[in-house]
């Protein structure tokens, strides 16, 4: 494995990071856990069935967890899950950005995860196209390694 290559994992898995910690304290703790996770005002009414929905929608957020280590364990063959995800992952970037602009600022937190959004997830698409451009220029007998 070339230092590129485990220097890209460890981006991934730092990224990898947000959608298990926050995902994980939604789906569990509901949207007090996440006010707390983001610092502000806990007191929050809402209906029953949006803070269920917004469990469920936050337990989903963890399973792209797997799926991302999944696609990395293949990456030449299962490329097409990886961009799937993180181009997914950049598009919420703008559904944050739509956030802000017609519900307000949105906190510290917030605006840093909308920033890896539209900012990190683009350079990790063209990261990932360089590799597989290396991977394919490589004789097959190396990419077996």
């Amino acid at each position: 494995m070339t230092s590129e290559l485990r220097a890209f994992y460890g981006v991934v898995g730092g990224v990898l990071l947000i959608p298990l910690v926050g995902g994980l304290v939604g789906a569990f703790g509901g949207l007090g856990g996440m006010a707390q996770l983001f610092g502000t005002d806990s007191e929050i009414v809402i209906s029953p069935v949006l803070k269920n929905n917004f469990r469920a929608i936050c337990c989903a957020f963890v399973s792209w967890v797997p799926l991302v280590i999944w696609s990395l364990a293949a990456l030449v063959e299962r490329a097409g899950a990886f961009r799937i995800i993180v181009g997914c992952a950049f598009l919420a970037g703008f559904a944050r950005l739509t956030g802000w602009v017609f519900e307000g600022y949105p906190g510290i937190v917030p605006v840093g995860i909308m920033t890896i959004e539209l900012g990190l997830m683009p350079i990790l698409l063209l990261w990932h196209a360089r590799l597989m451009r290396l991977a394919h220029a490589r004789p097959a007998t190396e990419r077996r390694r």
